[in-house]
């Protein structure tokens, strides 16, 4: 998976410098290609270690938070610059009498890391057993020499 992902990015590479008119159409499938890559490697890892039901309800798990996070992330710049959601106002703009002036700079997409930052500090202040624990013992590494 990784090779593939690899790869794509050294095509998309090419292609934005030889034929830009085919990069910018491709474009968006190379990111698609690129993320189907990580969650191919993701669920053949777990496949990989486990029988085939729990394979497969990892699998829809899987999917359905994945499907949810792309939902979030592709509204989320929407209720930014909108300041509405599926047409139902969820902040009040200026131009309407309300306090809210809309701010370009979560419409972009570097935004989305942001975003899925608070999601991830989110889900690991609600369920503490997704905390990593950091070690800080100094481990101390012993030689003997030969004579």
């Amino acid at each position: 998976m990784t090779i593939i992902a690899s790869l794509v990015i050294v095509v998309d590479q090419v292609l934005r410098a030889y034929a830009p008119e085919i990069s910018k159409q491709l474009s968006v499938f190379v990111g698609l290609i690129i993320t189907n890559c990580i969650v191919l490697g993701r669920a053949e890892g777990f496949a990989m270690k486990h029988p085939v039901w729990p394979s497969f309800l990892d699998g829809i798990g899987q999917g359905l938070g994945y499907s949810l996070i792309l939902v979030v992330l592709g509204r989320h710049p929407r209720a930014h610059r909108f300041g509405s959601l599926w047409g139902f106002p969820v902040l009040p703009l200026v131009s309407e009498g309300g306090w809210y002036r809309p701010n370009s700079l979560m419409t972009l997409a570097p935004s989305a890391f942001f975003l899925v930052a608070l999601i991830i500090w989110a889900v690991r202040t609600w369920k503490h057993d997704q905390q990593e624990q950091a070690d800080y013992r100094i481990q101390v590494v012993h030689r003997t020499e030969t004579q």
